[in-house]
């Protein structure tokens, strides 16, 4: 009765707001925005049903119902309409007369006898099927919800102020050392503070007006906060996770310190220690200590050491953050290896080698970082307290000491070649490195094995002491020869491998790959400063594959393509990181035997990019290129056209012949030579996308894309449709462009200026991008974007790439979990990891005669060989984590 009651107040006073009289200007103008939002937003699903255009009262929202209920009904709409329904209760009657409507349609057909002309069949492959079906339910059910040999145990530690236990019909006190059941709820009131044990050792600690409950099963316990803040402290779990669920997201650990905070917007989650992994909307993220994430973007995310500042714990926890904090920046300052100048392991290698790869020895940078974690360890009572309760060290010592034994006998790099076989397959790879201390090297290898062995592992290693004599034919597939000579220790699976080296030692000569072009381009990078280096002798690679032929009677053809596109005169490919000036630089160069035609001709040598002036320092992606010719490009790809299929580019040809459109002369030759892409602005609801064109003959491409607008709108009236609308205005002394088809919602916007074509999504954008280029506020000023510029002497790019993710994660992953139902968790959890804690970063390229050069600087570069990188940081005890679960096996 009540509830009735409260029903018919919430009623009357929804009807005197609505009763409220609006002055029609408002109405209008309200209409205005509405509808447009509406046009851009319609999809083809909505012409399936018929629906008014403008919503201008409840006869016109009550039409969308049975769209709505269908699911054709697009996102805009059915917000407007699900909001109304809230507001309005005529509408909202009538959307619930419509879904028992519908609900009385779907289960008539139930009554009747559909199975009735083979009434046994049907009668048992039913039975069968819900069987079945049930049996596949009650498995997981069983396995991971239902609390079968699992027991919880939870007690209240602690309890300051009016802490109760909440049920459905009473409310009771509840102290230190109440005994805690799964799906009692526990509240703290206000001021007070509760703090939970649980059986593994765990720590819930409360903060006043906060609720949960706990649930146990065999995948492990649940802390189900439904409002409030807690920071929880979880022991190593030895079966299962420790999970915190919020509602709308859910968090999973094995064992650290983090915080969670569930309130009316949503949940925000910081980490103290150690790895925490957030799933929200079916998307996937892992943060680790100082970070933090909430799932709304109207939360504001606080530094974590202001979040738990409320803790009893407050003052320890502030002390291991600063302290991880300081640890990071150590970390970072830690020496690397220095650069290499020279190195005669070059010359030892195969005169057939492609690939070859040189690491500096890092055991030194390893070494160093694990002491100062050591010390931190040890400065710090906060981490020093956790480093013991979790015992992460137990195998930490044994293993980096391993490390160093070993590093301490190496010499300044190791050195690995491949070479190719007769049929174009990799052959076994060969290891050369130069030894410090051969005999200690020897003695502590075969220790190792010796022990290894002793505990079950298998280690199928052979030394060889003389490889001229050596015979390998009993050794298995899986074996490692070693062969060590003075001070050069030499590793591969082919017994032959170590007999070719042995003979150059012998002879004290060099192998043929002495006298290659390949070995000169890598000893160049030796003279520059050598620090990882990864090449590739791509023309020996190219050559060797052409001589192994298919029995695809295409495979000339593609063969020619190929080489059209300059393709098959490829050279070298050779990457080189290094640390100089505190950054990494990671540079790479391709490198032709023929730049003149195909790819290599087409990117122009480094020039001016006014284009990037239209964009602005916003940006999130940005790309941007200049190219020779734009008409010798279409010539190359119509001449690979005409080599892969004749025929379609005959079609193609009597396809511009009868439209009157020549795609070389009208398009590619009024264009000048610089294009630049970018998303500039939010990506939701419509991707705020943004094309940049030189022109050099702006009349001759508008007549182009008139005649080209003019035939299209031909093609599609023969079906029916209305086609391309063209709308032109003239503002400020530029006439923009709309090209709007009524049929699929699109819309594209352009003008033309100081010779050049801006295109957008929306007319807005076009104008934005002709402010950014007359007030000088352009993405060439951008702090972010400049901080990204290397210091290599060259005053402009041949091409660029630079992005800056961190602004688009969070609305592009509620756009993500909206479509959850028809897009995989995969690419929902891959877009989250790229983007998360990327900072903004560019990436560049030199075309410079017959080379192209590749570069960006990134900290850790792609192979992450800064300390920190190595050893995990910011979470400083990964590395030990991953040591421990490595002993472990």
């Amino acid at each position: 009765m009540k509830s009735n009651n409260e029903n018919e107040l919430l009623d009357n006073v929804i009807n005197s707001i609505r009763s409220e009289e609006i002055d029609s200007a408002s109405v209008s103008a309200a209409a205005d925005r509405v509808w447009a939002r509406i046009s851009a937003a319609n999809t083809v699903s909505d012409v399936k049903i018929s629906a008014v255009e403008r919503i201008e009262n409840c006869s016109d929202f009550q039409s969308l119902i049975p769209a709505y209920l269908s699911g054709n009904l697009s996102e805009a709409r059915s917000l407007l309409l699900v909001d109304h329904t809230h507001e309005c209760i005529p509408c909202r009657k009538a959307m619930n007369d419509a879904r028992k409507r519908r609900l009385g349609i779907h289960a008539a057909p139930a009554k009747t006898k559909r199975y009735s002309l083979q009434p046994v069949v049907m009668r048992w492959g039913i039975a069968a099927a819900v069987v079945i079906g049930l049996g596949l339910l009650a498995i997981p059910l069983i396995q991971n919800y239902l609390p079968f040999g699992t027991k919880l145990e939870a007690t209240v530690q602690a309890a300051e102020g009016q802490v109760y236990q909440i049920a459905d019909t009473s409310t009771t006190a509840v102290g230190t050392g109440s005994k805690l059941q799964a799906g009692e709820s526990i509240r703290t009131a206000k001021d007070a503070h509760a703090v939970v044990s649980l059986g593994d050792g765990s720590l819930i600690e409360m903060k006043d007006r906060s609720e949960l409950y706990l649930t146990r099963t065999r995948q492990g316990t649940t802390i189900h906060l439904s409002r409030g803040n807690i920071v929880v402290e979880a022991a190593k779990q030895r079966n299962g996770q420790l999970f915190v669920e919020t509602g709308d997201s859910l968090v999973s650990v094995t064992g650290t310190i983090f915080s969670v905070n569930n309130g009316t917007k949503g949940s925000r989650v910081s980490v103290i220690e150690g790895e925490v992994k957030l799933n929200h909307a079916g998307s996937d993220r892992v943060l680790r200590p100082g970070e933090q994430a909430t799932t709304s973007i109207s939360i504001e995310r606080i530094p974590v050491k202001q979040e738990v500042a409320w803790s009893r714990k407050a003052d320890k926890y502030a002390q291991m953050l600063s302290s991880l904090a300081v640890l990071n920046g150590d970390l970072n300052a830690v020496a690397r290896p220095g650069l290499r100048n020279s190195t005669h392991l070059l010359d030892l290698m195969p005169e057939s080698t492609v690939i070859y790869a040189a690491l500096p020895n890092l055991t030194n940078t390893i070494a160093e970082s694990q002491r100062i974690i050591q010390q931190r360890m040890e400065q710090n009572p906060a981490l020093r307290e956790f480093w013991a309760k979790e015992r992460s060290g137990e195998h930490m010592g044994e293993a980096m000491e391993t490390i160093r034994e070993f590093g301490s006998y190496l010499g300044d790099e190791i050195a690995v070649s491949v070479s190719m076989g007769e049929k174009g397959e990799p052959t076994a790879p060969l290891v050369l490195a130069d030894l410090k201390d051969a005999a200690g090297f020897r003695k502590s290898l075969e220790e190792h094995i010796a022990k290894y062995s002793q505990q079950g592992s298998k280690a199928n290693i052979q030394f060889i002491d003389d490889p001229g004599s050596a015979d390998g034919s009993n050794a298995t597939k899986d074996t490692l020869f070693i062969w060590i000579q003075e001070n050069l220790l030499v590793a591969s699976p082919k017994l032959s491998q170590l007999q070719t080296v042995a003979t150059l030692y012998a002879n004290r000569s060099t192998s043929g790959f002495t006298f290659a072009p390949f070995r000169d381009r890598i000893a160049s990078i030796y003279q520059e400063g050598a620090g990882l280096i990864v090449a590739a002798n791509l023309e020996k690679i190219v050559e060797q594959t052409k001589t192994v032929r298919t029995a695809d009677p295409n495979a000339e053809k593609h063969e020619a393509a190929l080489n059209q596109l300059g393709l098959l005169s490829l050279k070298y490919f050779v990457l080189d990181q290094k640390d100089t000036d505190g950054k990494t630089h990671t540079q790479a160069a391709l490198s032709f035997n023929d730049s003149r035609r195909g790819i290599p001709s087409w990117l122009a040598a480094p020039a001016p990019m006014g284009s990037l002036e239209y964009i602005s320092p916003d940006a999130n992606v940005v790309a941007g290129f200049v190219v020779k010719n734009p008409t010798a490009l279409v010539d190359d790809l119509l001449g690979v056209l005409g080599t892969v299929s004749p025929e379609l580019k005959s079609t193609l040809e009597k396809q511009q012949t009868a439209h009157g459109l020549d795609i070389r002369n009208d398009i590619a030759a009024p264009l000048g030579g610089e294009f630049a892409f970018a998303i500039d602005g939010p990506i939701l609801p419509t991707p705020s996308w943004k094309l940049v064109f030189e022109v050099n003959d702006p009349n001759h491409l508008q007549q182009t894309l008139e005649r080209v607008v003019g035939e299209v709108n031909k093609e599609v009236a023969r079906f029916g449709k209305s086609g391309l609308e063209w709308n032109r205005s003239e503002m400020g002394g530029h006439n923009y462009y709309t090209l709007k088809s009524t049929d699929f919602g699109v819309e594209v916007n352009y003008t033309y200026a100081n010779g050049y074509l801006i295109v957008a999504a929306t007319r807005a954008l076009v104008e934005r991008a002709l402010q950014s280029h007359d007030s000088g506020v352009s993405l060439l000023r951008s702090p972010k974007f400049t901080a990204g510029l290397p210091a290599d002497g060259n005053a402009n790019f041949s091409a660029l790439f630079y992005h800056n993710l961190a602004p688009l994660v969070q609305p592009f992953a509620d756009k993500l979990a909206s479509t959850a139902g028809s897009l995989p968790s995969g690419p929902q959890q891959a877009v989250k990891a790229l983007a998360a804690d990327m900072p903004p970063t560019l990436a560049y390229a030199y075309a410079q005669g017959d080379t192209i050069t590749f570069a960006a600087n990134t900290e850790g570069g792609p192979f992450g060989l800064s300390p920190a990188s190595i050893l995990g940081m910011p979470n400083a005890l990964e590395m030990q984590s991953i040591i421990e679960r490595g002993m472990k096996k």
